[in-house]
């Protein structure tokens, strides 16, 4: 509101600017007054009064930035470098052993998990106190790289082993060249100018020589046993190598064969009446192969009749087979299992000879008919009842997955799996009773992705029976990550049959295995397999393609012997299982403090790493494990280009690509790093997606954009002059040092026992509740609005650089990049700083459990209050605490009730606190809770103004020098020794003439006028000492609101300068 005398006004033509300039919207005549009413509020008239946070520090990115501030973290930050600089530190030696991933291609996501994961706690590892030895390495041997590098060679020249193993190396070294790349773009600090390959000479030579020590031991044996077959490979695989496929659909068929000395005396049959064991099977193929039946004996069977037929099967199985053929079954007996073992049959393919029932603790009656139908070359359980009772066992089926020239011309080199299975039960037809499709598990070549068999045939294999108990012993001392899957481990590996080494393809390391030509058996001699091993370890495995196998032998056989070299490979299990005798050298422990890989390995490498090395030094290799799970897309499906929801690495880092309609969000580096941690940690399914990441962006957002505050509100703060000593801090700000030490303490704990989940939501957790939503929404108006070199500024500033040193320390293991930019932005050195000055510990001091205990109450208290009305604006809110108990706590706390009042003040986000007296013991409410009327502070936008609490500013064209705000004026006057948004002293004497315009604020001006008339009165203030304009507006001031034509005729000139 402005006030004019209405004689005057519309004599002077500037008094219509005003009006348009001031955005006067109404008036009312008062006497001889016009009143004009004002909606103007000039902007940034506060900014230089308040310090306000400054910093050049990007709270968000393009993706051009990003990629221009990763690549100049990675170039300042050379992992190379880095891993160099903790590796020649004199510090206790940590071992991170890399399980190595194969070298068939570019890397995805699963690479980024483990990786990254290693990474994590590598870097932890380093920062609090070790040199950490991670070697990484790679697997270049095997099928996946065989089939990859020979897919663009023709028939023929996959039949030249040298061009294919040539073509095979080639493809790997690239491989691993371009993985090694991405593995660096992705920060993961390593020993990557010193990595482990298994094509090396090095690592193929010690591979030898576990072999031969295990095969000196007696441990490796050949023997004709089941295995899995994969006729797309050619070749024999272990459990490891396998998918199990779920939705696996095969044709079941409930087959019938003839029982031929069954009594019939007991029921009355005729010689006529046939008698049929009905057996079930989802494998059709094998019955051209029966050997046997197999029964419980534990189980109750029937003889029931079926139409005119009679058939023996579990009791348990009627209901299902009623279901199936929709036929009345008659039950004729029922007898014991154990009474089939005096029986036998007839296989229609060999109508000549009776075959009989065995017990077996295999069958069930579950499923199927509680009969087994049994073939000793095509299951590990037919096999284990074909060595029990002394069975001959013969395959029928060749390298290809065909039915053998011995079946006959209708099945011969006919495939198992297709036209062969769909021949065989065309053939035998009348023995079918009924047919069903079934899906279930079934193994699948890893790489193939065709379906295995189970077949018989002569390998190599390692006698797992022999170091199962020690393995298992060893065990007990290794700790699993999660801690449910020790047990898992060790039932899997209890399972374990023998492990089959050998394969039938080329690139990889030989069998250093020599057969008499003549007789096809293998040669027994040390000196032969060392011999062997020296030629390869100096020459490199090649030799043993390129070389005749009389340039292997030794004297005593070149002569007596004619020797054949043995046409196989070593398993690559075994190839990656015996790494922890090359990267984990005597020198650095054969022992590793930690291994992290997916599940999937606790039927793989786990197992490989732990039988090698008890069989070979009688010592488990690892004592930690980690085990992390497998990326799929966000509805849960395995990814797949065909699917079209494929994401690479890049693309996360990048953004470039899009899943269905929606694009990818840009992460960089450090959003891949955390969506490792904050999604593929603890689970079974990793899940990654436009949503994923969106919220993987929001979290680095939200990190990002308190790491600016922080370093917005100490840009003017040096550690070194300007800290406080903790015995001054303020109650609030010990008590956040408490919590800052509590968090390391706990992110220390998350580390140590390797989960990354648990570390990343801790620092998540912290970032947005103790550090943004408590202490900086408490403290923001002592960091705005105090003097800069106050001591309550300073105390924040002092806990906020503290705050800041340990949180960048803590999230270094995570977001390695983010940690060095804030350092760069607070330092202005861009290096591995945040790294090399290693782990932040607090203070032991800081650890103030006493404090803690007082002050929660009051935050529980805050808590309460806060839930009640805090979607209200709770600075216009004034609070009554009225609980004996805070009111011990607070005297407890603070000695000074004015600073009690001040920091709860704060601490609550009131705008007046006070503090009850004659509290009685029976109070039920903790604080009583009233509206506060004086108006709101337009500086510090917190504070209810009170009478001079704090200080109006200038509004609209009023000099700055206003005369109400000096504090000579009010130097004896008790409520301005606590002024708090006061603007700087001029003299009064060089104040202008002014026009005031009236505003939320009006009353205090009014009791400023009281102030002065009433120090005057008092005789506190000598007329003489008032500038004659004041003492001119004070007398002639009756309403003391007033001002009159001649000020504004005197200051009209200078309008447009003033509202600048």
């Amino acid at each position: 509101m402005i006030l004019f005398n209405s004689e005057n006004f519309v004599k002077n033509s500037m008094n219509f600017k005003l009006i348009k300039k001031f955005q006067i919207s109404d008036f009312e005549m008062r006497k001889n007054l016009i009143c004009f009413f004002s909606t103007h509020r000039p902007k940034g008239i506060y900014a230089r009064t308040v310090l306000l946070p400054r910093s050049d520090f990007p709270v968000h990115m393009t993706h051009e930035e990003r990629v221009k501030m990763d690549e100049q973290i990675a170039t300042a930050c050379n992992v190379d470098d880095l891993y160099k600089w903790q590796w020649n530190q004199k510090k206790p030696t940590f071992v991170l052993h890399d399980g190595p991933p194969y070298a068939n291609g570019d890397v995805h996501l699963g690479h980024a998990v483990n990786k990254i994961l290693k990474d994590i706690f590598a870097r932890y590892k380093a920062m609090s106190g070790f040199r950490v030895h991670f070697r990484p390495g790679w697997d270049c041997h095997g099928l996946p790289v065989e089939l990859l590098a020979t897919k663009s060679m023709d028939e023929k020249s996959r039949r030249d082993p040298i061009l294919v193993r040539k073509r095979a190396k080639e493809f790997a070294l690239k491989a691993v060249q371009s993985q090694m790349v991405s593995f660096k773009k992705w920060a993961i600090m390593a020993d990557w100018k010193n990595p482990y390959l298994t094509l090396d000479k090095e690592y193929e030579g010690k591979e030898l020589e576990i072999f031969k020590i295990l095969h000196q031991h007696g441990l490796v044996y050949r023997a004709y046993r089941p295995v899995y077959w994969s006729p797309s490979s050619r070749t024999a695989l272990a459990e490891s190598e396998l998918e199990y496929v779920a939705n696996h659909c095969s044709e079941a068929v409930y087959f019938k064969y003839a029982v031929v000395n069954f009594p019939r005396e007991i029921l009355a049959l005729q010689p006529t009446d046939r008698i049929w064991a009905l057996v079930w099977t989802t494998m059709p193929w094998t019955l051209a192969f029966n050997n046997a039946i197999c029964f419980d004996k534990k189980l109750i069977y029937n003889l029931a009749k079926i139409k005119s037929e009679y058939y023996i099967f579990a009791m348990d199985a009627i209901d299902r087979l009623r279901n199936l053929l929709k036929l009345e079954i008659e039950v004729k007996s029922t007898f014991q299992g154990s009474f089939l073992s005096k029986l036998y049959y007839v296989c229609p393919m060999q109508p000549d000879h009776a075959l009989p029932f065995y017990s077996a603790e295999h069958v069930t009656s579950a499923k199927g008919t509680g009969l087994v139908h049994t073939s000793f070359a095509h299951g590990f359980e037919d096999f284990a009842v074909a060595m029990e009772h002394g069975e001959e066992v013969k395959c029928f089926v060749d390298e290809d997955g065909r039915y053998t020239r011995e079946l006959g011309p209708d099945l011969s080199r006919l495939y198992v799996q297709s036209d062969g299975q769909a021949a065989l039960l065309e053939k035998f037809k009348k023995c079918i009773l009924a047919k069903e499709n079934v899906t279930h598990l079934y193994p699948y070549d890893w790489r193939t992705k065709q379906p295995v068999i189970v077949r018989a045939s002569k390998q190599w294999f390692i006698d797992t029976e022999r170091l199962k108990k020690a393995a298992l012993d060893h065990l007990n001392d290794v700790n699993f990550y999660p801690a449910n899957f020790a047990q898992s481990f060790k039932e899997v590996l209890a399972r374990r049959p023998p492990w089959c080494i050998s394969r039938q393809r080329i690139w990889g390391v030989p069998m250093p295995i020599f057969y008499d030509a003549e007789t096809n058996e293998p040669i027994e001699s040390n000196a032969l397999l060392e011999n062997a091993i020296r030629l390869i370890r100096q020459y490199g495995s090649d030799i043993w393609w390129h070389n005749q196998a009389g340039d292997f032998a030794i004297d005593e056989f070149k002569d007596t012997i004619k020797l054949r070299k043995s046409d196989e490979i070593l398993d690559i299990w075994f190839d990656s299982g015996v790494s922890w005798a090359v990267a984990l050298d005597e020198q650095h422990k054969r022992t590793a403090d930690l291994i992290v890989e997916g599940m999937d390995q606790l039927r793989g490498w786990f197992q490989s790493l732990l039988l090698t090395s008890v069989a070979a030094e009688q010592r488990c290799p690892y004592k930690n494990v980690l085990l992390h799970g497998f990326v799929l897309d966000e509805q849960g499906h395995k990814m797949s280009k065909s699917l079209g929801n494929m994401i690479t690495p890049d693309a996360v880092i990048s953004g470039e690509g899009q899943i269905g309609s929606q694009e990818l969000p840009a992460v960089g580096v450090d959003g891949l790093r955390l969506w490792v941690a904050q999604c593929a940690a603890d689970r079974t399914n990793i899940p990654v997606g436009p949503q994923s990441l969106l919220t993987v962006k929001q979290t680095l957002g939200q990190l990002r954009s308190t790491l600016c505050f922080l370093l917005g509100v100490l840009n003017d703060f040096d550690r070194c002059n300007d800290s406080v000593e903790y015995d001054r801090l303020l109650v609030v700000d010990k008590y956040m040092l408490h919590m800052l030490t509590e968090f390391q303490n706990s992110m220390k704990s998350a580390y140590e026992s390797f989960s990354a989940l648990e570390a990343v939501t801790k620092a998540v957790q912290f970032c947005n509740g103790p550090i943004s939503k408590f202490y900086c929404s408490t403290v923001k108006d002592r960091l705005y609005c105090e003097r800069a070199e106050s001591l309550k500024r300073r105390s924040v500033q002092t806990v906020l650089h503290e705050v800041q040193t340990a949180f960048i320390s803590a999230i270094a293991p995570l977001l390695p990049h983010l940690a060095e930019e804030v350092h760069f932005y607070r330092n202005g050195k861009l290096g591995p700083f945040v790294f090399q000055e290693g782990w932040y510990d607090c203070h032991q001091q800081w650890n103030n459990r006493t404090l803690s205990d007082r002050l929660d109450p009051l935050l529980k208290a805050r808590g309460r209050f806060l839930a009640e009305y805090g979607k209200q604006n709770t600075y216009k809110l004034s609070i009554c605490i009225n609980n004996i108990s805070l009111k011990e706590n607070i005297e407890l706390l603070w000695s000074n009730s004015a600073d009690a009042v001040a920091e709860l003040t704060d601490l609550f986000r009131v705008g007046q606190l006070h503090i009850g007296y004659n509290i009685r013991q029976t109070d039920d409410n903790e604080f009583d809770v009233a509206s506060v009327q004086h108006p709101l502070c337009s500086r510090c936008r917190r504070y209810i103004c009170q009478l001079l609490y704090c200080t109006i500013p200038p509004h609209g064209f009023v000099n700055v020098r206003t005369f109400a705000f000096h504090k000579w004026i009010f130097r004896d006057h008790r409520t301005f020794e606590r002024l708090r948004c006061q603007y700087y002293t001029h003299s009064p004497r060089s104040v202008a003439p002014f026009i005031f315009i009236l505003h939320p604020e009006l009353s205090l001006f009014r009791r400023c006028v009281d102030v002065v008339v009433d120090q005057i009165n008092a005789g506190r203030i000598q007329r003489d000492d008032i500038p004659y304009q004041y003492l001119k507006l004070i007398e002639r001031t009756t309403s003391r609101r007033i001002f009159f034509q001649s000020d504004i005729d005197n200051t009209a000139a200078k309008l447009e300068k003033l509202e600048h």
